[in-house]
């Protein structure tokens, strides 16, 4: 008797869904939070309000990290009187500070291709605008019209 071997699973390429530690950490923060329920409540111009606090923050946080990571490296710049396990060592720290301060430029990047985004996307004033141009612009066209038909009428 001879048993063969299970059949194999088949495989395939197709992505399994699957959640992002920080979809789970977004998820538990609004959960636990009142502040998550209290964004319904807010107007517009509070909630704009808010949104542009949060981005402040932010751009403060990041060009904070820049300025702090610039002193550092400035300050790791004099090698007199160090041996060369000192100088190593600041090296290495230097070569960190720089990884964490491309890591902030990276954000204020994204920050701003982001916001660029929203100004695109939310300016409804130019279209609006263009839109009740072109309208008066037909009115007034009509208006002319009408008044050579009637003048053609009678």
């Amino acid at each position: 008797m001879s048993t063969a071997p299970p059949p194999k699973k088949p495989q395939s390429d197709v992505r399994k869904r699957s959640v992002l530690p920080s979809t789970l950490n977004l998820l538990a923060a609004a959960q636990s939070s009142s502040a998550a329920a209290s964004i319904n409540d807010l107007t517009s111009d509070e909630y704009l309000d808010k949104m542009e606090e949060e981005l402040n923050r932010s751009v403060d946080k990041e060009v904070e990290g820049l300025v702090d990571g610039m002193g550092e490296i400035v300050a790791k710049g004099n090698i007199e009187g160090r041996d060369h396990h000192q100088l190593s060592l600041d090296s290495f720290q230097i070569a960190s500070r720089t990884e964490s301060m491309i890591r902030s430029t990276h954000t204020l990047l994204s920050l701003v291709h982001t916001l660029k985004l929203l100004h695109l996307f939310s300016d409804t004033a130019t279209p609006t605008l263009a839109t009740e141009k072109r309208a008066k612009e037909l009115e007034k066209e009509i208006e002319v019209a009408k008044a050579r038909v009637r003048a053609l009428v009678q």
